[in-house]
């Protein structure tokens, strides 16, 4: 970190340094999980949230966060936390797969409806089925539990100005149950919130949400890991970074702590 901190560049490339510290510490100790009591999936996890730590205290030392970077930062950091309970899950059956395109999607549609469509107007559902704009159906965990497709979309926070990504996520909703009318549609919040983009979502019937305890349940229930006792236990984000840290964000801690109620 010294020779990183003293040496030439700009913030930007320190931080990446910085970063390519962390994760080569991250995996040289990946090799050697499975020596302690915990199933190697929940150590993923402690290393998860370690390498959370590590991650905004060595790069604070070299680009102090502000608070929009630092908002961005936290909600990657949760993500990838909730996300390591996929790497070695201990429920069987639970498989990570890709995301199907857009033209999977509509191929798949086109070839379950088309027959039924009346051969006179069989030329006017083709063009209509043209003129839908291609949809992103990337999500952040896409998965099979005994052959079941699940799909999950992660989220830090959703206040009251998601108008966008609520739009977003009822037209992937849609597109996905098109495509398969068994998926499973889950929304995971970190903030424990309500509000009408929230509801919105809810009342769809496309995507099950849930929100603050109740997404790290459902993350134990899909991947029989132990993430809802190992956050209770272990994130003290206020005591594990450093006096120096906090001190570095000025006038804003008081609105950016919100960010680290995991």
């Amino acid at each position: 970190m010294a020779e990183i901190a003293k040496a030439s560049g700009d913030f930007r490339s320190k931080a990446r340094a910085v970063n390519g510290v962390v994760a080569a510490a991250r995996y040289s100790i990946v090799a050697d999980l499975g020596t302690s009591n915990l199933s190697i999936q929940d150590e993923l996890i402690v290393l998860e949230y370690c390498t959370t730590v590590a991650n905004l205290e060595y790069r604070n030392k070299v680009w102090s966060y502000e608070y929009m970077a630092l908002s961005r930062r936290m909600g990657e950091l949760w993500e990838r936390f909730c996300k390591s309970a996929w790497e070695t899950p201990l429920r069987a059956n639970v498989v990570r797969t890709h995301a199907p395109n857009f033209a999977e999607v509509m191929s798949e549609i086109h070839l379950r409806v088309e027959p039924s469509v009346p051969e006179e107007i069989k030329g006017d559902f083709n063009n209509l089925i043209g003129l839908i704009d291609p949809i992103n159906m990337n999500e952040d965990e896409v998965f099979t539990i005994d052959g079941k497709l699940h799909v999950i979309d992660f989220k830090s926070g959703f206040g009251s100005n998601e108008k966008g990504n609520t739009l977003r996520l009822l037209a992937v909703g849609r597109a996905y149950k098109l495509y398969d009318p068994d998926v499973e549609l889950l929304f995971l919040v970190r903030q424990k919130q309500n509000n009408n983009y929230l509801n919105r979502i809810r009342t769809s019937n496309l995507w099950g949400v849930f929100t603050g305890v109740d997404a790290y349940e459902k993350i134990d229930e899909l991947t029989g890991s132990h993430i809802s006792a190992l956050r209770a236990e272990m994130i003290d984000f206020q005591n594990d970074l450093t006096p120096a840290f906090w001190q570095s964000l000025g006038s804003e801690i008081d609105e950016v702590k919100k960010y680290f109620d995991w």
